[in-house]
């Protein structure tokens, strides 16, 4: 009975690791291309524009998407159970937040593929410069109503990062080095750094920036599994001495 819960703590950090990796690997789908001085944001790429870019990874892309944020499910459950049992209220909206996440998680992936299939698709057919104006005002027209989707993520994860500061949930500090918010703050400023100390722009800064929530995620998850099997193990130990 000891250990029940941290062997449900693992087996919902390995499912959550399982979708983290499957939504990255969208990302990566979307992201892993010849990058060009000029190119800028997600989707005003001329390997997107010019056609060259194959429609068919925005479609495994949201398949992978459905798959993983289905999964995410479970990151949002062990980061729940995490957090100290006095503190219901908090866990209860950080819980809400959560599977508010997993619902449209893949609302977000999908149209971000939606961009690079409308740009690769009308590139060649009506000229870089109209499909990226095309573009452009799909993305205007939208933000106003995927951008307040992104609150409910930023505070699953943000509430999970105070409530760990100050020492209110199970993990001790030095698991600090794992959490998702410091991992996507690095895997995201990196390029931006390396951009600002005119290094010059390639493919990996496009892919450690755009995957950097679900991979910041896959950290975490795998890091609080391996964790979670230690302690198990120490307590076996302790019960048999």
């Amino acid at each position: 009975m000891k250990t029940e819960k941290p062997k449900k703590l693992i087996r919902w950090y390995i499912l959550g690791a399982i979708g983290a990796v499957l939504m990255a690997a969208g990302d990566w789908l979307l992201s892993y291309i010849p990058l060009q001085q000029t190119d800028t944001g997600l989707f005003n790429r001329a390997y997107y524009l010019s056609g060259a870019y194959g429609l068919w990874r925005s479609v495994l892309a949201v398949g992978l998407g459905a798959i993983g944020g289905f999964l995410y499910y479970f990151v949002v459950k062990a980061l729940n159970a995490d957090i100290d049992a006095k503190y219901q209220k908090t866990k209860t909206i950080q819980f809400l937040c959560g599977i508010f996440t997993v619902a449209i998680a893949l609302t977000i992936h999908t149209w971000v593929a939606t961009m690079a299939w409308f740009a690769t698709y009308l590139g060649p057919r009506i000229g870089a410069e109209a499909a990226l104006a095309a573009v452009t005002t799909y993305q205007d027209a939208m933000l106003p109503a995927i951008l307040p989707l992104y609150l409910p993520m930023i505070l699953v994860f943000g509430i999970h990062f105070v409530l760990f500061l100050t020492g209110k949930t199970r993990y001790p500090r030095w698991m600090l080095a794992f959490h998702p918010v410091m991992w996507n703050l690095l895997l995201a400023a990196v390029p931006d750094i390396a951009q600002a100390m005119q290094v010059p722009v390639a493919t990996w800064m496009s892919v450690m920036s755009q995957s950097s929530t679900n991979s910041a995620i896959a950290i975490w998850c795998i890091a609080a599994a391996v964790y979670e099997r230690k302690h198990i193990q120490k307590r076996s130990l302790k019960d048999e001495a």
